[in-house]
């Protein structure tokens, strides 16, 4: 779900691009065309531009690559015995969020429309080790985990409509998303109270996980371009 939304707000970002600032005015889009090319491969520079800046701010954030190589957390309530909680994490690694790959990108300035095709190849979740435990009431629950996760070639397609007005300015009129999740290869052992819950775990990610989009892909789709319109056109 996270990398859903990840890949939500990199959409809205480059749906936000090819809408221009404030001082848009459509009678001069001729004139900019004369000045600096093609109003076409303006907007497709400044789409790959951000797509660029997004890439470089996942970076500078920290999340990939992602390396804990060891940490301690811990939280309690001022009466322990309600809650507490801690965690312990050893060589936690994470990459391949920032490789987004643009396998199509054209903008037609007739149809005032925008089509994309980008890619992540691979991304990557690992821990040498990870457990905690909770307490609740007095009740303990413990869990320990090792493994890595591999999420193969998420793709997403997509196509943007903008309206311009005179008098209403710039919008965005309609968004489709086309998003393909590719192939989960999980291999995590969990324990839950010193049960062994690895084949359930593995079984849920790299099996359920991928059956329940495909079988709601329509309407995941619907809801991730209902998301990037509101989201886009609170934002103008």
């Amino acid at each position: 779900m996270k990398t859903i939304l990840a890949l939500t707000v990199l959409v809205a970002g480059i749906c936000a691009s090819i809408v221009p600032g404030p001082s848009f005015e459509p009678d001069a889009m001729a004139s900019r065309d004369s000045r600096s090319g093609p109003i076409s491969s303006q907007v497709e520079t400044r789409v790959i531009e951000v797509i660029e800046e997004i890439s470089e701010n996942i970076r500078d954030s920290g999340l990939d690559p992602l390396y804990i190589p060891k940490e301690n957390y811990a939280y309690a309530l001022p009466v322990p015995v309600i809650f507490n909680a801690a965690a312990f994490l050893e060589n936690i690694l994470g990459y391949g969020l920032s490789d987004i790959v643009i396998n199509d990108m054209n903008y037609s300035v007739i149809l005032s429309r925008l089509d994309f095709a980008l890619e992540l190849p691979l991304i990557h979740f690992s821990a040498r080790a990870a457990t905690g435990e909770v307490t609740l009431f007095g009740e303990k629950l413990s869990a320990a985990a090792d493994g890595r996760l591999d999420i193969q070639r998420i793709t997403v397609r997509g196509r943007v409509y903008v309206r311009v007005g005179v008098i209403s300015g710039v919008s965005i009129r309609s968004v489709t998303v086309d998003l393909n999740l590719g192939r989960i290869i999980s291999n995590i052992r969990l324990a839950i109270q010193g049960n062994n819950y690895s084949q359930e775990i593995n079984k849920f990610l790299s099996q359920t996980i991928p059956a329940t989009l495909e079988e709601f892909k329509d309407e995941v789709d619907e809801l991730i371009a209902i998301l990037l319109l509101d989201i886009i056109n609170e934002n103008l």
